[in-house]
């Protein structure tokens, strides 16, 4: 214990010597070289204690209060003279060259051409941005009348490859086209889904990054933008670097960029989300065999919780994941994508890390790629099962001009106020509950327009104003 105590009044007074206000890093070196594993005693103090020495956390094992770290000389050295216990150093395994098995750019870019041409009927490939060395990035678009907006289908997300180096996120992703689209016209569940939905899917947000792992940088994460490149999953605005949980060192591996949302490929993300206003996301990224929750930042939850936190344990108990808030399973997050989303458009977002420590970013992929996409496929279905449940939709009809100037306030047969929930500029909306009873008042500013009592079941109920 008093050894312990040592340690980390080491740390604090290191931290602060290692850090000006401004948030200049005292670490001169930017080659890291060298992969290594921490065992803690306390793991959410161990995490803190990391994390304040801005150290590139690639993954955890909570359970054995295990965090891996991809670290410079300097900063290993740190590690050893403030008696972090180190217990293993990975390096050669992690500087392998990855398995070429996996997808770059340009094959994930022809798969997609492939399939939108072999299924036009319900697959269409969009261009959403264009990264800073100039090449696409792409969704792809998934319902039965896929060519058209239909009022009457929700949205739903699923995104992959913030981070360059985690090359089975995406395989998860294209898993979820390919099972849809392969199993439309054979599986009556599949094609409920297409057809009750507009489904989208971004395999790979992160594709200069991608291309540079590709190059031979392995374990590069940012993407390449101004040379040191950004964490894109610390660039989005909400929260933008407001507590601790991203770095403004350049050469941090999570530098959140000049300014917030200063990014094409957040960018590209946030116009598609702003354009289709999802439900529900995902963003898979890996490893560490977690579903994390908003919100990111030390103590906070959303709003909705009871709703949010409740699908977040579900999704994962369906694939034996543990659930949680960032600063729950790792440490303070700010900037990230599903803090964003939740807040400017009020989708469920929810981040999984696929795979565990023993398997690392680019686990062989003939042993780990089809038992990963497969363990996961029973998380995005259970998603897609709940967009048609508990909860109401409906549409403003055409006497609501500017329907987004309303909004619908959702009160508990309590009388607790649970949701303001802010109408779709084309005047739908899709607001997930719990089953109960629920006061629904049609708002525009602090006048009332209609208000109605709803008995919410396990059934999607519409209604109207």
């Amino acid at each position: 214990m008093i050894k312990n105590i040592v340690a980390l009044l080491l740390l604090v007074a290191f931290v602060q010597s290692a850090r000006s206000h401004s948030g200049a890093n005292h670490f001169q070196e930017t080659q890291r070289s060298i992969y290594a594993s921490i065992k803690f005693e306390d793991y959410a103090k161990g995490m803190q204690a990391i994390q304040k020495l801005d150290l590139d956390v690639t993954g955890v094992d909570k359970k054995n209060k295990i965090a891996d770290v991809f670290v410079t000389t300097e900063q290993y050295k740190a590690l050893k003279e403030l008696n972090f216990r180190i217990i293993e150093n990975k390096s050669s395994k992690a500087l392998k060259a990855v398995d070429e098995k996996y997808k770059s750019p340009d094959e994930i870019e022809a798969i997609l051409k492939e399939w939108e041409k072999e299924n036009s009927d319900i697959a269409k490939l969009h261009i959403i941005g264009q990264s800073s060395e100039g090449r696409n990035i792409y969704a792809m678009k998934i319902s039965d009348n896929v060519s058209l907006k239909e009022h009457g289908e929700s949205a739903i997300l699923f995104n992959s490859m913030h981070h360059a180096r985690e090359v089975m996120s995406p395989e998860v992703t294209l898993d979820i086209i390919e099972s849809l689209i392969t199993n439309y016209k054979t599986d009556a569940k599949i094609k409920d889904y297409v057809d009750s939905n507009e489904i989208w899917v971004v395999p790979m947000i992160n594709v200069d990054g991608n291309a540079k792992v590709w190059s031979g940088s392995s374990m590069w994460r940012k993407n390449t933008n101004y040379g040191h490149g950004v964490d894109i999953n610390r660039n989005y605005p909400y929260l933008w670097g407001t507590c601790n949980g991203s770095s403004g060192w350049t050469w941090s591996s999570t530098y959140r960029g000049p300014t917030a949302g200063s990014e094409p490929e957040s960018k590209a993300l946030m116009n598609l989300v702003k354009t289709i206003r999802p439900v529900f996301n995902i963003s898979y990224h890996s490893y560490s065999e977690i579903v994390i929750y908003p919100m990111g930042c030390s103590g906070s939850r959303t709003q909705t919780k009871e709703v949010v936190e409740k699908i977040g344990k579900e999704i994962g108990e369906s694939i034996q994941y543990e659930a949680g808030t960032a600063w729950e399973l790792l440490y303070s997050v700010d900037g990230s994508d599903i803090d964003w989303m939740y807040n400017a458009y009020q989708v469920i977002p929810y981040v999984i890390e696929v795979n565990s420590r023993s398997q690392g970013f680019q686990p062989n992929y003939d042993k780990w790629r089809d038992k990963t996409v497969q363990r996961n496929r029973a998380a995005w279905m259970k998603l897609l099962d709940r967009m048609s449940q508990s909860g109401v939709k409906g549409q403003l009809d055409a006497t609501y001009p500017s329907p987004e100037s309303y909004q619908i306030e959702v009160r508990t047969e309590a009388g607790e106020i649970f949701q303001n929930y802010r109408i779709n500029p084309n005047g739908t909306f899709h607001i997930v509950l719990n089953e109960g009873k629920y006061t629904f008042t049609l708002k525009k500013g602090r006048s009332t327009v209609d208000s109605k009592v709803v008995s919410v079941e396990s059934s999607l109920k519409n209604i109207n104003f």
